[in-house]
C-alpha cells in the first residue's frame, strides 16, 4: 500500500520558484528493501497513471512472490498492475497515448499491448515470438510523437522500429550510444555517445531522417545523460560537474549550472521549468530551476542512493528509484 507524507524542501541558496510554498509531499509506491535489485529507470505513462519500473534480476512482486524485472503500477489505485520476468531490463518507455510499452532487455526490443497486455515481438517462421532486431547491447528506448514507433539506442548504433507492422531500419549506423531522447513534438532526438572522441559531445538530429541539425560542444569531460526541456532546448549532465542548457536546433550554449558531483541521472520536466538530477553515492535529487539555472533545493527522505528519474508528462510528479528497490512520487513546485 502506498504511503504518503510531508517533506521539506531544503533550499539553497535560499532559492524557490516563486509559486512553491517550501513544502510538499511524497509518496512511498514500493518501499525500501521490498526488492534487494536496484531500479533500472522508470517510465510515466499518459496523464501520469501508469509507471513502468525496470530492475535488474530477482526484483520481488510482494503481492504474488513472482520474480520480476519489469512493472507496471497504477498510480491512481496504488498497486502493482502486473509484473513481467522479460531478463535484465535496461530501459522503458510508454508510447504517447499510453496503449503500448516499450522495453529494452539483454534479449533485444519488445513491446506490450497495455490494452490485452500481450508481450509483441518479431514472429519466427515456427511462431516463437522474439525480440526485435537489435544492434548489440541496447542502453535506452523512447517514443516517437506519432505512432507505435520506437528508438533504440545500444552499442552498435541506433535502430527505429513500428510495432504495428514489425517494420524495423537502422535509424543512425554510429557506434556506442550511451542515451537518448525524443522532443515533445518528436520533430528532433538527442543523443549521447560514448565514443573516445565525443564523450564530451551531444548531438541533435531530426527524428525522421536522422540527419544532423547540430553538435553541443562545451563540457570539459563525460556526458552522462541527455534529455529535451521543452520543445526547442536540450539539457546535458557531465561528469565535469555541470548541466548545460542548449538551443537544440542551432547548439548554441545558453546556461550552465554548476552541480555535486558525480551526476548520474537527468530529468527535465516537459514545460522546461524543472531540472531534476541523481548523483553517485547521494540519496537527495537536486532541482534546478531551468530557466536561470537556479538551484531551487532538495528533494531529501528516500534513504539510498537515487538510481532513476522520471517526471510526469503533466509535470506535477517526480518519480525516483533507488538502489535499495524503492519508488518514491514527490509532489512538484509549480
Amino acid at each position: 500500500m502506498a504511503k504518503s507524507r510531508p517533506f521539506t524542501w531544503l533550499p539553497l541558496l535560499g532559492v524557490w520558484l516563486s509559486a512553491c510554498s517550501g513544502t510538499g509531499s511524497y509518496t512511498i509506491l514500493v518501499p525500501p528493501n521490498q526488492a534487494a535489485a536496484p531500479v533500472r529507470d522508470l517510465a510515466v505513462g499518459r496523464h501520469g497513471k501508469r509507471l513502468a519500473m525496470a530492475k535488474a534480476l530477482g526484483a520481488q512482486a510482494e503481492h504474488t512472490g513472482e520474480a520480476w524485472e519489469l512493472g507496471v503500477w497504477s498510480v491512481a489505485e496504488s498497486k502493482l498492475e502486473f509484473g513481467r520476468a522479460p531478463g535484465e531490463v535496461a530501459s522503458a518507455a510508454f508510447s504517447p497515448n499510453g496503449n503500448m510499452l516499450a522495453f529494452v532487455s539483454q534479449d533485444g526490443l519488445w513491446f506490450i499491448d497495455m490494452n490485452g497486455r500481450n508481450l509483441l515481438g518479431a514472429l519466427g517462421s515456427d511462431g516463437s515470438v522474439s525480440s526485435f532486431l537489435h544492434m548489440g547491447q541496447l542502453r535506452r528506448v523512447r517514443f516517437m510523437a506519432a505512432g507505435p514507433s520506437a528508438l533504440a539506442c545500444g552499442s552498435d548504433g541506433v535502430v527505429a522500429h513500428r510495432a504495428s507492422d514489425s517494420l524495423q531500419k537502422v535509424w543512425l549506423d554510429k557506434p556506442e550510444c550511451t542515451a537518448l531522447d525524443v522532443s515533445p513534438d518528436g520533430q528532433a532526438v538527442a543523443l549521447v555517445f560514448g565514443l573516445r572522441d565525443e564523450r564530451n559531445l551531444a548531438e541533435v538530429r531530426y527524428g525522421e531522417t536522422g540527419a544532423l541539425i547540430s553538435q553541443l560542444s562545451g563540457h570539459q569531460d563525460t556526458v552522462i545523460d541527455i534529455c529535451f526541456t521543452g520543445r526547442t532546448q536540450v539539457a546535458t549532465a557531465s561528469r565535469d560537474n555541470t548541466i548545460r542548457v542548449w538551443e537544440a536546433h542551432s547548439g548554441q550554449s545558453l546556461r550552465v549550472i554548476p552541480i555535486p558531483p558525480v551526476v548520474t541521472h537527468l530529468a527535465c520536466s516537459p514545460s522546461g521549468r524543472v531540472l531534476a538530477s541523481a548523483h553517485s553515492n547521494d540519496p537527495n535529487i537536486h532541482l534546478w530551476d531551468a530557466e536561470s539555472g537556479a538551484p531551487l533545493g532538495l528533494a531529501h527522505g528516500q534513504g539510498a542512493t537515487v538510481t532513476a528519474l522520471a517526471i510526469s508528462p503533466d509535470g506535477r510528479a517526480l518519480y525516483s528509484g533507488a538502489e535499495d528497490g524503492s519508488i518514491f512520487m514527490w509532489s512538484l513546485p509549480r
